[in-house]
């Protein structure tokens, strides 16, 4: 059997994997435009400030695909699919034809139609091509950084960039800090952590007017910026998908088992949507390639949603949340000797659907079982 995977990231490469404990021992061919082999994507924010092992980033090295029998094409687009013919048209002039074929194309950065948003002066972080980009700007002497978007990456990326010596703004549109990842309340008690740390602002309720080369243009204020990096969300990458014929909606349009609309073909990580929902999360995009790596082999696993979570510590800060973050009843308690707090969400049943943990993560793993067991139901 000859399967191909699209895609280099770790959907991709949980596939290519779960397809050979399957049983598919040669005939795995893995297609990236990227030039670097599979890597962990949430460690490039930390990667800004500095550089991580080959070890720690990648997921696994060169010599592993070579005892896997997977054929690993890097720096290659693939253009078209013939999904009559099953072949795959790439960017190197070639061809690639396929018994079962998954597209994990991923995303790409949403940039907002801001006047000057293509100026020189502004970038985005998703590929590993961005962070060499970044990299370079910052070593040319860049001091001031506007950050547009307050979420994780936004949030991550300031503290690296802090790290480098910059001083950083970060402006969000929404009312409050980490809009999908804290509720009101929880975003009140990690913004008073860190509105302490120096060089650093936090303005929200921000609407982002111009980008100019002098910085970016808000409600009334001039922010002054040497460089504006966007991290306002994402969008799934269903152009390659479309142009094929499939069912794309916001994302890659898949059943259960992630098989799109044709039956030979199967989407996952990013780029697929299931049941109307984007994932976006890094443990959904490796639960989906595992579930479609086993029925490119000819299993019939079914992909299960589950809560999963957004973790994320930065400046000492550790935040965990998980599940719905609203509720028909919602309990929330501060530690007043270790300030750590705690938001619990329940349904109108009394079972629990979402969390919030900030400061002591303990309890996270716990939650997020129960979680997980409440929204899977009875079985």
């Amino acid at each position: 059997m000859k399967i191909v995977i699209v895609g280099g990231g770790v959907a991709a490469f949980e596939a290519a994997l779960s397809a050979g404990k399957a049983g598919v021992a040669e005939g795995i061919t893995l297609i990236s435009r990227e030039k670097v082999l599979p890597y962990r994507r949430p460690a490039l924010s930390g990667m800004v400030a500095e550089p991580l092992p080959d070890a720690q980033f990648y997921i696994k090295p060169e010599s592993f695909y070579r005892e896997k029998g997977i054929d690993v094409r890097l720096g290659i687009a693939a253009e078209s699919i013939d999904c009559a013919a099953k072949t795959v048209q790439l960017s190197d002039g070639t061809g690639v034809s396929y018994d079962r074929l998954l597209l994990a194309t991923g995303s790409h950065c949403f940039l907002p139609p801001i006047p000057g948003i293509d100026g020189e002066n502004v970038l985005s972080l998703r590929e590993f091509c961005d962070l060499e980009t970044i990299r370079t700007r910052l070593e040319g002497g860049v001091k001031r950084v506007a950050v547009i978007g307050g979420g994780l990456l936004g949030l991550e990326l300031a503290q690296s960039l802090l790290e480098r010596g910059c001083a950083v703004t970060v402006i969000e549109g929404g009312a409050s800090l980490l809009p999908r990842n804290l509720d009101a309340e929880a975003a009140g008690v990690a913004l008073r952590e860190l509105g302490k740390i120096p060089n650093l602002v936090l303005k929200f309720g921000a609407v982002v007017k111009e980008i100019t080369p002098a910085g970016v243009r808000i409600d009334g204020e001039e922010i002054p910026a040497d460089l504006v990096m966007v991290s306002a969300g994402t969008r799934a990458n269903v152009e390659l998908a479309a142009s094929a014929g499939l069912k794309c909606n916001r994302g890659i349009v898949v059943d259960g088992r992630l098989r799109t609309s044709q039956p030979d073909i199967f989407a996952a990580g990013d780029c697929a949507e299931v049941d109307g929902v984007l994932y976006g999360l890094y443990g959904a995009a490796r639960a989906m390639g595992q579930v479609a790596g086993t029925n490119l082999a000819g299993g019939e696993e079914t992909f299960q949603a589950e809560a999963f979570p957004a973790r994320l510590n930065v400046f000492g800060l550790k935040i965990f949340s998980a599940g719905v973050l609203k509720g028909a009843d919602e309990k929330s308690e501060t530690d007043s000797a270790t300030g750590a707090f705690r938001k619990l969400f329940f349904d109108a049943a009394g079972k629990l659907v979402g969390c919030i943990l900030i400061g002591d993560l303990k309890e996270a793993l716990k939650l997020q079982a129960e979680i997980d067991a409440a929204s899977a139901g009875p079985r």
